[in-house]
Parts: C-alpha cells; sequence; structure tokens
C-alpha cells in the first residue's frame, strides 16, 4: 500500500516521474539527492550489493522513490544506517521520523 501511495502523490503534479516534490522550494536538493542515489543504486544492484531498498526500484526513478518511501516506513534503521540521506530527506517529504517509532530490531 505504501508503494502505490507514493506513485499517488508523485502524480500530483502531473506526471509519475519520481519527483513529487517538484513544485516545493526543495525540488532542486531533492532532484539532485534522488538523481544521484538512483545511479548509485543501480551500480549496487550490479554488483548485487545488499541494500535496505528493493531491486525493483531498478526499473525507473518513479519506481525507486516508491520503494524507497517502502523501505522509509517498513525498514527505517536500515535505510536510516544504510541511506541516511535518503531517509533524512523522506524524512523531510512525509515529516516524520519512523526510526523514532520503534526501538530497533536485529
Amino acid at each position: 500500500m505504501i508503494h502505490e501511495f507514493a506513485h499517488k502523490l508523485d502524480e500530483e503534479n502531473g506526471g509519475v516521474d519520481g519527483n513529487p516534490v517538484r513544485r516545493h522550494a526543495g525540488f532542486v536538493e531533492w532532484a539532485e539527492l534522488f538523481s544521484r542515489q538512483y545511479q548509485t543504486f543501480l551500480e549496487e544492484i550490479e554488483q548485487e550489493a545488499d541494500d535496505a531498498i528493493d531491486d525493483y526500484g531498478a526499473h525507473s526513478p518513479e519506481e525507486f522513490f516508491a520503494v524507497c518511501s517502502e523501505s522509509f516506513f517498513e525498514k527505517p534503521h536500515r535505510m536510516q544506517q544504510d541511506s541516511p540521506e535518503l531517509y533524512d530527506q523522506l524524512s523531510r517529504f512525509y515529516a516524520v521520523a519512523p526510526a523514532s517509532w520503534q526501538e530497533q530490531t536485529r
């Protein structure tokens, strides 16, 4: 459900492109960070690196945003550890910090 919700948020700016904040002041920062992280993610997928973000995110920037949103809510501690910049950006976007909601379990 989080995945599809993220797509709905993404399409509010007129298209599904992985940039749901296009009309907000932080768009340039968002676009630069997500573009850089998406490229890094694609390289990690090729190296079969274990990551907090599901491999499905490699399909496109819009899927990357959706699976990042899933990880943000479902695996917040791991995302915060593995991808702190993404976690921080999503925390500002969603105005929540799910890593603070519960203790980390191992």
